[in-house]
């Protein structure tokens, strides 16, 4: 299973275009934009105030919410805002910021009859085509989902995940970009965890550090290899 955001694809260089594009698009309005800068800084700061909370119903509605008090827009403009600059205006720019290797990975996992899933913050079907890669997954579930209602570190959306794809716990790999956050939800879901970074390594007990799409598949190709030992399985 894998996150998106940051995992898929570049984060910092997809916020850097962005950022560009906005700026772009407000220069005979600065006012609005930067309005629209606060709310969608106000979003991403709701996220992460939500991740620390116990929160019951709809997500996105709290979410929203949280932007509206913190600007005084009305909720329908933060939802208008987002729906606009963050789910619908950066999806041309997301196959230029792909993690190098990333879709041969996927590609090579699907082609080993892996099941594939995503568990994402925000709903992926969308950022997935527009990546390239949306045909591999077996399930595609955010943490907005009805049956979810809560953001990573709380378990609940990987474990959900798990029942959609039929797979359990200690056969499962999530992979993720934030150890606090992907790392802490796998461990709490009893499944194993690789985060994808190029910072310096991190050795911790509960998961795997790897810099790049290439080192993971070295990483599950090994893996394999072992357990087809293990059960005496002759190699390919």
């Amino acid at each position: 299973m894998f996150d998106v955001d940051g995992t898929l694809y570049r984060q910092g260089s997809l916020r850097r275009a962005m950022a560009l594009r906005l700026a772009l698009a407000h220069v005979f309005r600065p006012l609005l934009g930067l309005s629209t800068l606060r709310i969608l800084s106000a979003y991403r700061r709701g996220q992460e105030a939500l991740r620390e909370t116990h929160h019951e119903g709809d997500l996105g509605a709290a979410q929203t919410q949280y932007a509206s008090r913190a600007t005084g827009a009305s909720p329908e403009v933060v939802q208008a805002t987002v729906t606009r600059w963050m789910e619908h205006a950066p999806l041309d720019l997301l196959g230029r910021c792909a993690q190098p290797g990333m879709q041969a990975c996927l590609r090579e996992l699907r082609t080993s009859g892996l099941k594939l899933g995503v568990l994402s913050d925000y709903p992926a079907e969308s950022k997935l085509a527009a990546l390239g890669v949306g045909e591999l997954f077996d399930a595609v579930l955010c943490a907005q989902a009805p049956e979810v209602g809560v953001f990573k570190p709380n378990p609940r959306g990987i474990l959900v995940s798990l029942e959609r794809l039929g797979v359990a716990p200690s056969d499962a790999l999530y992979v993720g970009d934030r150890a606090e956050v992907d790392a802490a939800a796998a461990r709490a879901a009893g499944v194993a965890c690789a985060i994808i970074s190029q910072q310096a390594r991190q050795n911790h007990e509960d998961f795997l550090t790897v810099s790049s799409y290439a080192e993971l598949s070295r990483v599950l190709a090994r893996h394999k290899e072992k357990s087809n030992e293990l059960r005496g399985v002759p190699a390919q």
